[in-house]
């Protein structure tokens, strides 16, 4: 009786112990774990912005975690810049303080990433943008660290002006920006754009970030004679909302638009039917039948992907397949291996130029149609059912 007492116990011993080493959980213990940064606009104006990239973010690493051929378990490290350069600040050296983050995806707003470019270079921690499209960020210091998924602002700018000026006919403009680092990097970006195409800039208007009454400076734009038929805003999307709804208000029927800042379901969400026919360069289009979009709806996520989500989402696979390359230990072998990547994902081929800076990104004319941003290909607008502002 003891004897068979025994066998059982030693029985049941054996078989829980090799249900134990072949789970899943078992197995996943025995990878190495490796911290992944995320730092994004979470509170604030751009929350919405940041939310969709953050579970993005999350959604790679979830994937990468089910894999098999990866002999690491990844976390994401997930911290809150409310698109303020201090607080980003504080957030980078918080990251960048912990051993184990091996890379950081990180900012939808440039002001931020141009104060935390330096910590991630003092830190020696690789660093990829989702957003801020300043083109210091990359240019400037070219530090090893520092790469970016997104175009710059130099490129939107083109692709903008190239549309509205030689496809559309429009070469009067006014400008108006917000006084942030982004904000005066688009001022530049679009009169470089406009001045090489020849068009007219009647006005340029600087505003605070955070100020809600634009009337003034719009009722001096309505009254110039000749007026602009273009109105451009170089900012983010809360004061691009309420710029709209107030040039509705005022009666004026100028073209509005502006860059990939403005590419938000936010600024429909706010500006209502006011946003009607805002026409931007906005990033790249992900069709809603495509393997990533299916997988985020699954995951549960509550809050919409928005356009930076497939960046974000990029960015953090390219950096997983980086160090499944190199390993994460030599943080300068990986920054190197993250520059020298060619990385196919839903952004397409994604490869990097001498100063860390996509050289694709996928833009896109989008316009604003019944409250969401579609495709200029295939709109209302573009098939000539709709009038195009401006004319």
């Amino acid at each position: 009786m003891k004897r068979v007492r025994g066998f059982r116990i030693g029985l049941f011993l054996v078989v829980w112990t090799l249900l134990f080493c072949l789970s899943p959980c078992a197995f996943s213990a025995e990878k190495k774990l490796v911290k992944l940064g995320f730092i994004g606009p979470l509170t604030g104006p751009n929350a919405a912005v940041g939310l969709g990239a953050r579970n993005s973010a999350d959604l790679a690493v979830r994937q990468a975690n089910e894999r098999t051929d990866l002999p690491y378990r990844f976390e994401l490290v997930v911290l809150d810049d409310a698109s303020d350069p201090t607080t980003g600040v504080a957030a980078a050296t918080k990251l960048c303080s912990d051993p184990l983050v091996a890379a950081a995806t990180t900012h939808f707003n440039s002001p931020v990433g141009l104060a935390t470019i330096h910590v991630f270079h003092r830190y020696g921690v690789p660093q990829m943008f989702w957003g801020g499209i300043h083109p210091d960020i990359t240019n400037k210091h070219n530090y090893l660290e520092v790469t970016r998924i997104c175009p710059n602002t130099l490129v939107e700018h083109d692709n903008l002006v190239n549309f509205v000026v030689q496809k559309l006919g429009y070469k009067d403009w006014s400008i108006i920006y917000d006084m942030t680092s982004y904000g005066k990097s688009c001022l530049d970006a679009v009169k470089r754009s406009l001045n090489k195409v020849g068009a007219k800039i009647h006005s340029e208007d600087g505003i605070a970030v955070g100020a809600t009454d634009f009337r003034p400076i719009l009722s001096k734009i309505k009254a110039l004679k000749p007026g602009p038929q273009v109105i451009y805003y170089g900012g983010v999307v809360t004061e691009a909302a309420l710029i709209k709804i107030q040039m509705t208000e005022l009666g004026m029927k100028n073209l509005y638009t502006g860059v990939t800042g403005m590419d938000s379901e936010t600024f429909n969400a706010t500006a209502k039917e006011a946003a009607e026919g805002t026409l931007i360069i906005g990033k790249a289009h992900i069709d809603e039948t495509s393997p990533f979009v299916k997988a985020y709806k699954a995951a549960g996520y509550k809050e919409y992907y928005e356009a930076t989500g497939p960046y974000a989402y990029d960015a953090v696979n390219l950096i997983i397949e980086a160090i499944k390359k190199v390993g994460p230990e030599d943080k300068k072998k990986l920054a190197k291996a993250i520059r020298e990547m060619e990385y196919h994902g839903i952004l397409g081929v994604t490869k990097f130029d001498e100063f860390g800076q996509t050289l694709s990104g996928g833009l896109n004319v989008k316009v604003s149609q019944d409250k969401k941003w579609v495709l200029w290909e295939g709109s209302d607008y573009q098939k000539g059912k709709r009038p195009i502002p401006g004319k």
